[in-house]
């Protein structure tokens, strides 16, 4: 005969770990600190500490992760006898809103070179951006709010822009965005996800 119907009751989710919000991205030359653990929430301290907020963006700021396995097979079993991890790549993306100088640079590889030409005589005031294939290695960090409202950090200490940028120029369908793509070119170890969990005692 078969047994009882089986009755399961899932623990209670904690619903305060089910998070919405903004995350805002930073980044900064290789090789840049962020700033001190009580001081991880405070705008002045990232800029204080060389720190460039990226802007505004279309659809907030998107992370993924893809790892590439490889499978061990023997000719006695049908199945791998174990999966080993190739390489795996992260990325941090968004689409930039705000059409400035640096943001360009930053979707076009961070390589480029700004000259500015002040106002003068039969001279208008001008900022020139010229493009490089010479793409510059970056440190970048997304910071965020975790539960218990402190801050929750991804920080990637080597990243490349590298990304395909597409611009629309149209009359009204919705604002210039230059699409970024920055590229973790560290080891992976070297990758922190951090969260601050309560204040300082003093």
């Amino acid at each position: 005969m078969p047994g009882a119907p089986i009755v399961y009751s899932p623990p209670a989710p904690t619903l305060g770990n089910v998070l919405v919000g903004t995350g805002i991205c930073w980044t900064a030359p290789v090789g840049s600190s962020l700033p001190s653990d009580q001081n991880l929430g405070n705008a002045t301290s990232w800029t204080g500490a060389g720190w460039t907020y990226v802007g505004a963006t279309d659809q907030g700021v998107s992370v993924s992760y893809n790892p590439s396995t490889v499978d061990i097979r023997i000719e006695e079993q049908e199945t791998p006898v174990q999966t080993i991890v190739d390489s795996a790549t992260l990325q941090i993306s968004f689409d930039i809103s705000e059409e400035t100088v640096a943001g360009i640079n930053l979707a076009y590889g961070n390589g480029g070179t700004v000259s500015v030409t002040a106002a003068g005589a039969g001279q208008p005031g001008k900022t020139v951006l010229n493009l490089s294939t010479n793409f510059v290695q970056m440190a970048a960090a997304l910071l965020g709010k975790n539960a218990a409202g402190f801050p929750h950090i991804l920080y990637v200490p080597a990243v490349m822009s590298a990304g395909t940028v597409a611009t629309s120029y149209r009359r009204a369908a919705a604002q210039r965005m230059y699409p970024t793509t920055l590229n973790a070119v560290c080891a992976q170890s070297s990758i922190q996800f951090i969260d601050i969990t309560s204040l300082a005692t003093s």
